[in-house]
């Protein structure tokens, strides 16, 4: 069977990262995720990508891998 690509709306993906609407408008405004404009009110995120993107920001503590 083939993967349904998974793209979110903002709702859906600040449930997924534990956020508000505004905390992913926060991360939109500082290009912190990549998002796609559909139209004036209509944004969406592919979730492979956001998660690739956040992994970036990563911190691992001191003297592990």
């Amino acid at each position: 069977m083939k993967e349904q690509k998974r793209y979110l709306n903002k709702v859906e993906l600040a449930a997924e990262l534990g956020l508000t609407k505004r905390g992913v408008e926060e991360l939109m405004r500082c290009r912190k995720i990549p998002f796609i404009v559909l139209g004036h009110r209509t944004v969406r995120f592919y979730w492979p990508e956001v998660e690739k993107a956040l992994a970036k920001f990563e911190l691992k503590a001191v003297g592990q891998g």
